[in-house]
């Protein structure tokens, strides 16, 4: 299920970086420096500091040991599943940001039947779309991401397929709007 698009107004409106709770302050100010703009994902979680702090905690650690297009790939293939325009909108520009193919991105719905993916993409697919649809993974698919990831990197790629989860979730529960 996608959206309202009869949505005009977010259920809980994004607060201002001056209007922020003091915890929240200087998040939203890092992450205005960092994107040049205010986020409304962000700029709403800054209503209750602890869970923007948090989210951005894993944010910034899921960034650490895994290779960039293997987490914007899996972060915007459990978007598309979930149907979220907010997080599918930004992950694919960062994605083509990080490596990601046009190509790759157009084959994407159907990667599974693409020659646009190797191996190791197509394992790290299969883990997002198995964790987001069912919330957990087959042996077989975590031995298939196993063999081709360490420790930290499969900690990471649980992270993103997670975080993606609870920011769709978060963005279609609130009602986050696109600027």
């Amino acid at each position: 299920m996608t959206q309202p698009t009869s949505l005009n107004t977010p259920y809980v409106e994004p607060v201002s970086r001056e209007n922020a709770p003091e915890g929240s302050k200087p998040i939203l100010e890092a992450i205005h420096a960092t994107f040049d703009r205010d986020l409304n994902i962000f700029s709403t979680l800054a209503h209750q500091p602890d869970v923007l702090l948090g989210t951005t905690k894993i944010n910034d650690g899921i960034g650490e040991d895994l290779d960039p297009k293997l987490r914007e790939l899996a972060y915007l293939h459990a978007s598309q599943l979930n149907n979220c325009d907010y997080c599918t909108h930004y992950h694919a520009a960062k994605a083509s940001k990080v490596g990601v193919s046009g190509a790759q991105l157009k084959a994407l719905a159907d990667w599974s039947n693409s020659d646009e993916f190797d191996d190791e993409a197509k394992a790290v697919l299969a883990y997002a779309e198995e964790l987001t649809q069912t919330a957990n993974v087959s042996s077989e698919t975590a031995s298939r991401v196993r063999s081709r990831l360490n420790d930290a990197q499969m900690v990471s790629l649980a992270g993103t397929v997670a975080l993606a989860n609870f920011t769709n979730r978060v963005n279609h529960g609130l009602g986050v709007q696109l600027p």
